[in-house]
């Protein structure tokens, strides 16, 4: 009898044991009616930068218009917005994965691809999404008052030259060339266009250099601050000489309405371009660059700043470098390109 009540108390806490067990399972998927199993989503979504300039620039707003749109399109990715040191470092980070897209100058992505200066070796981890976004413009400005009245007058003198591995410091250097004077002659401080203006303004550098698309921010601020300012010209015999040179750059004019100057303005500029990491997939390339064209998204991208006004379709496939096979696929599909 008592071994009977013995083996009882054990089935009993065997029972219980099993009961809770099953209790504490995880429940497996439920099913269907029609007896398929209904899977977990699939989660597809991942974080892509943009790469752009200082927050002065005409970059940074058409980046963070850019971004906007893809999270908005809902394409797989959210994207963000990065600030940087300009166009030429925009070539290694995109060419090293630090950044999936990146704006750069058209020049700039040639010579990295093909390892020129300011490059020591090939970037070819980098592709053209689109190009023909805006002109990037070198514009020195100076204080009225300031002694300066050409490109030669800079040197010895302290230049803010816009942030380290900006595209400034190229197009700088190739004009004190045509001036008779190089690069090291200047004092150079590498910081961003608006610190430069602001500095220069400050009386702590003789003149500020600014890259980028007109109207620039940074310059039309000191306009509405109404600080007398001039902006140095370039010598119609050195401008043919500088294209003639180097052909990927060029002839700017700049009104004198445009920043309230008492006279026109000649300066150069080079094209801009988006690039892409060639690591980014077809798919998800062409339905970024698919997004990017379409009209609202076109009107959004031409409105976040008026240098690019010019965007359209028809230019967007004049890459200075090969195109990824997923914005190929899409210009393909619109006729753009054979």
């Amino acid at each position: 009898m008592r071994k009977a009540k013995k083996w009882t108390l054990i089935l009993t806490f065997i029972l219980c044991i099993a009961l809770i067990t099953v209790g504490c399972t995880p429940k497996a998927p439920s099913e269907p009616a029609d007896g398929t199993t209904t899977a977990a989503p699939e989660v597809t979504s991942q974080e892509i930068a943009i790469s752009t300039a200082s927050a002065g620039g005409a970059w940074y707003p058409i980046g963070a218009a850019m971004a906007d749109i893809i999270n908005n399109q809902k394409i797989g990715v959210q994207a963000r917005v990065q600030t940087t040191g300009g166009g030429v470092e925009n070539v290694k980070l995109v060419n090293n994965g630090d950044t999936e897209l990146g704006i750069t100058i058209s020049y700039l992505a040639y010579n990295g691809y093909n390892g020129i200066e300011p490059y020591p070796a090939k970037m070819e981890n980098m592709r053209t999404l689109f190009s023909g976004l805006s002109t990037g413009v070198m514009q020195i400005v100076v204080m009225d008052n300031s002694k300066i009245q050409s490109i030669s007058d800079l040197k010895g003198k302290k230049v803010a030259v816009g942030p380290a591995g900006g595209g400034a410091l190229t197009a700088l250097s190739d004009l004190c060339k045509e001036y008779g004077i190089k690069f090291s002659d200047i004092n150079a401080s590498y910081v961003s266009y608006d610190e430069g203006v602001t500095m220069m303004t400050d009386k702590q550098v003789d003149a500020a250099v600014v890259y980028a698309a007109l109207p620039t921010p940074a310059i039309k601020t000191l306009e509405a601050q109404k600080k007398g300012f001039r902006m140095l010209t370039i010598d119609e015999a050195k401008l043919t000489s500088v294209l003639t040179k180097y052909p990927y750059y060029v002839s700017v004019d700049i009104s004198k309405d445009m920043y309230g100057l008492s006279s026109d303005i000649k300066a150069i500029g080079t094209p801009n371009i988006v690039i892409v990491s060639k690591s980014v997939s077809d798919d998800m390339a062409y339905k970024m660059v698919s997004a990017f064209f379409e009209e609202q998204n076109l009107a959004k991208i031409q409105a976040s700043h008026p240098s690019a006004k010019q965007l359209d379709l028809k230019n967007a496939a004049l890459a200075p470098i090969p195109l990824h096979p997923g914005a190929e696929k899409y210009y393909k599909e619109k006729g753009i390109i054979q």
